[in-house]
């Protein structure tokens, strides 16, 4: 039984670190794994590696390491391509062979909102610091944002929300106390994803928490209230952006972005991210097929950036900004259909299934996906492997009833 806790523990704690990034996240994968060798059951792995998830995600991992190992590429970047896929071997391996209680689960679950909660808590500390001493910059982007890149970060901040407002007011209905302390921590996150001030995290949030409200509230809404709800939110974006106008500012370069003259020399994200994308599909139809190998991937990029005079993507060594059209540069269409589909399925299910929470989870995963390439850095890698399997293995419906 001692063992049994041991394994269950590693779990927990993965998720209570993973908003704080950093190499003890492979640690702790390691030593879950050797904990798993002691607790391993023959049906439940058998069961496990049947499981089409698994085995999509395990297809992807390995055609990468094929790819690596076929086409080559600069040591670095094969190296990289190998290292952040072997979590798409272990973790689903760990997730989908095991038989998880539903209290172990809830546990994870509570772990992660609770890291992001002390993540955010000690970042808006310093920044105060900061901004005491003079630098009030500290509350925006990159700079608020210590652990990992703000992207992942208010990604990681809105699905702890969803996982707040989809379960703690279920397991917690009759703990009043845990019920508003969960309003005061939806507040924090949200104030900590503009102050991310990512893009996507914010039009993110923005979709989720309408859905959330809709989902929440629709047996109750009548046209006054939906018309109160949606001035209320009004009234909260116009207040963010009074208090805080610096957040908004990564927007003015949507607002006034125009392809036909837009800098080369720019290293500003959104902008060049088109420029960028223009290269990748280039580089994508002239290797169709199998791509050129994920160990070249970054390298060929950089190659298109300075014949084409994108000196900006070429000094900040920017990959293409999109998974999609990253993976299809590398494995080519063969990559990119087991991607696609590895998405596509978890969507489908979600919506066949009526899994509320795993319908969240594609969408956070699909918007991300077309702006940032996630699989591409551990942040990304983790977040995603993890949660992926997790409720691609799980009966949502059951984790409802955890507590109860």
């Amino acid at each position: 039984m001692f063992k049994k806790h041991i394994f269950y523990l590693f779990p927990a704690l993965f998720c209570f670190l993973l908003p704080f990034g950093g190499l003890y996240l492979s640690a702790i994968i390691i030593l879950w794994g050797v904990a798993s060798f002691l607790n391993i059951n023959k049906n439940d792995f058998i069961n496990g590696i049947k499981q089409t998830p698994l085995l999509l995600i395990w297809l992807f991992a390995l055609y990468t390491f094929l790819s690596a190992l076929l086409f080559g590429g600069e040591d670095q970047e094969v190296n990289h391509a190998i290292e952040t896929k072997l979590s798409f071997i272990f973790l689903p391996y760990l997730i989908f062979c095991f038989n998880y209680p539903n209290a172990i689960i809830k546990r994870c679950f509570v772990s992660f909102v609770s890291g992001c909660f002390f993540a955010s808590l000690l970042l808006i500390i310093r920044a105060v610091y900061f901004a005491a001493n003079g630098a009030p910059e500290y509350f925006f982007y990159t700079k608020f944002s210590w652990f990992i890149h703000a992207s992942y970060f208010s990604m990681y901040l809105c699905f702890a929300g969803v996982l707040i407002v989809a379960y703690y007011f279920k397991w917690f209905n009759k703990n009043k106390s845990i019920i508003y302390f969960s309003y005061a921590l939806l507040l924090i996150f949200t104030v900590s994803i503009f102050f991310c001030s990512s893009k996507m995290g914010i039009i993110t949030w923005l979709i989720i928490s309408t859905l959330l409200l809709f989902k929440q509230y629709k047996t109750k809404l009548s046209l006054q209230k939906t018309a109160l709800l949606l001035f209320t939110l009004i009234l909260v974006l116009i207040s963010i952006y009074i208090l805080f106008p610096k957040s908004f500012e990564r927007f003015t370069s949507i607002t006034h972005l125009n392809t036909a003259s837009i800098d080369k020399t720019s290293a500003e994200s959104t902008t060049v991210r088109f420029l960028i994308w223009e290269q990748a599909l280039t580089l994508i139809k002239k290797n169709l097929l199998f791509g050129v190998g994920v160990g070249k991937t970054n390298a060929s990029l950089y190659e298109m950036y300075s014949n084409n005079g994108l000196s900006g993507a070429f000094e900040h060594k920017l990959n293409s900004h999109n998974q999609f059209l990253q993976t299809f540069i590398g494995l080519g269409i063969v990559g990119f259909i087991i991607l696609f589909y590895l998405t596509a399925y978890q969507l489908l299910k979600a919506i066949k299934k009526q899994q509320f929470v795993l319908l969240l989870f594609s969408v956070l995963i699909f918007c991300n996906f077309l702006v940032e390439s996630m699989l591409e850095t551990s942040a990304g890698v983790l977040f995603f492997t993890f949660f992926y399997s997790m409720f691609n293995s799980q009966n949502e419906s059951k984790l409802y009833e955890s507590t109860h």
